[in-house]
């Protein structure tokens, strides 16, 4: 095991891609194995220090960054542990970065089809926030693939969870150790990662998936592989339409549903955050980017969708090295954005929200008329075939910071009012209680407190993390 106390030592864990900026530890720990792991906590929970689970970095809502006690890193728990190819599943240490994992089941004919988009995550990062990725409109969240799940509690206690072993009954989850009433609230149905999940007949391991750290320490993840996919293309094709994007993504949902692997959409503003790495974009358009199976007639039919919404052009890449070039092109969106926040010096303004099917059109007509009254610097951009846009102000004053937060309610609760959630894919961490407060009330977040006093009797795990703290008191 290793521990760090200089301040330069533990800067680096200190930040994740959000830009929060209240981090402070007086340690950092990187066990060696569960045995490790156990002393620390045995040792925390006894001295009531915090502690703070750190992966890969890669959270946009200081899930990581810890305000006070300890940073526990999972980085030396990398290991794959097995892959098999008869079963398709694989069980590996919370600490695998996707991207080894990727590469390593590629070679055996398999994939994960919920790997994020920042492939420098950890596995056990994308289970404790129910992670999505760029094809998760296809295959959905990692929820969907996580078959077992091993977790260190902070007395010593080793749970593991299998799914289809426990449910929900009659208000309770009985996990052998302990029984946990399940909160009065339901999760919506639509892509979500706000908060415990609550749904009656529930699977037990849906409880942990998604809390954030908050629970226990997971340090083995089970999951369903499915075979490589088959060969892909992508097209982005440029309009100079806004105002009817939910009409044409309706229209191009019921015309090539089958074969899409990810829908997106970036509109004008987005794009000039691209125009750098990629001069050739067109003036004042707005892009639906897609990812499809590749075959004569699925590239016929986007040569006639392009045709038919009048496109002011369009990219079509099939071939292995302009297919990287436009999966780059929907990678250096969020990169760039990212550099942007951390170069003004504030926590991102980046709305997270979902809505169902049937609600979107009314949303997607919110949020422009909204960009079109303020004067606040904003852009409008991702994943579209989900009915989930990230909705991102640039605040250039003190005044507009004030007038950032106020449109980011009126936002919440505009989604909350057509049955959607504040958090789809990047949940609450330290930056987004009053949103998730908004969607499920005060006693929504008081119910979850006293979920977390069952795990975690002492309450030092993950503190401020979803909720804050001063609901475990």
């Amino acid at each position: 095991m290793i521990v760090k106390t200089g301040k330069e030592e533990i800067l680096t864990y200190l930040e994740d891609a959000s830009n929060f900026r209240e981090g402070s530890a007086e340690r950092l720990y990187i066990p060696d194995d569960e045995g490790d792991l156990i002393s620390i906590l045995t040792d925390c929970a006894k001295n009531n220090i915090p502690v703070t689970i750190s992966s890969g970095g890669t959270g946009t809502v200081g899930g990581r960054v810890p305000r006070e006690g300890v940073i526990l890193s999972m980085e030396r728990f990398n290991r794959i542990i097995n892959i098999d190819k008869n079963e398709k599943t694989s069980t590996l240490q919370a600490g695998v970065v996707i991207k080894d994992f990727l590469d390593l089941i590629e070679k055996e004919g398999l994939f994960y089809p919920p790997f994020p988009t920042e492939r420098t995550a950890f596995i056990g990062g994308n289970v404790a926030t129910n992670a999505s990725g760029e094809y998760s409109f296809r295959f959905g969240p990692t929820r969907r693939y996580v078959k077992k799940i091993r977790m260190i509690l902070t007395n010593g206690d080793t749970l593991e969870i299998k799914r289809g072993c426990l449910y929900e009954k009659n208000g309770v989850i009985d996990y052998g150790m302990f029984k946990v009433p399940l909160p009065s609230y339901r999760t919506p149905p639509v892509k979500c990662s706000a908060g415990y999940f609550s749904q009656e007949g529930m699977d037990g391991i849906d409880l942990i998936i998604g809390s954030e750290g908050t629970l226990g320490v997971i340090t083995e993840v089970k999951v369903s592989l499915i075979d490589a996919l088959p060969p892909r293309f992508i097209v982005i094709v440029f309009l100079r339409d806004e105002e009817g994007i939910p009409f044409i993504v309706k229209e191009i949902k019921k015309m090539c549903g089958d074969a899409l692997f990810s829908l997106e959409f970036f509109d004008s503003g987005s794009l000039e955050f691209l125009k750098n790495d990629f001069p050739a974009i067109p003036e004042n358009t707005c892009a639906i980017y897609v990812e499809s199976v590749s075959n004569t007639e699925e590239m016929e039919r986007w040569l006639d969708i392009a045709e038919r919404y009048n496109a002011v052009d369009t990219w079509l890449a099939e071939d292995r090295k302009n297919y990287e070039k436009l999966i780059d092109f929907r990678h250096r969106l969020p990169e760039n954005i990212n550099a942007y926040f951390k170069k003004i010096g504030i926590v991102k303004v980046a709305m997270d929200i979902a809505v169902g099917e049937d609600s979107f059109p009314e949303m997607y007509g919110f949020y422009r008329d909204m960009m079109k009254k303020e004067k606040i610097h904003s852009i409008l951009f991702g994943h579209i075939g989900e009915n989930h846009l990230h909705f991102n102000l640039f605040p250039a004053s003190d005044e507009e910071k004030i007038r950032a937060k106020e449109i980011y309610e009126i936002c919440v609760r505009k989604a909350i009012s057509l049955g959607g959630t504040v958090a789809a894919e990047h949940g609450i961490g330290k930056i987004k209680h009053k949103w998730l407060e908004i969607m499920y009330g005060r006693e929504g977040l008081k119910e979850m407190a006293g979920i977390k006093k069952i795990f975690d009797p002492y309450c030092i795990l993950g503190l401020d993390n979803i909720f804050p703290k001063a609901l475990l008191k």
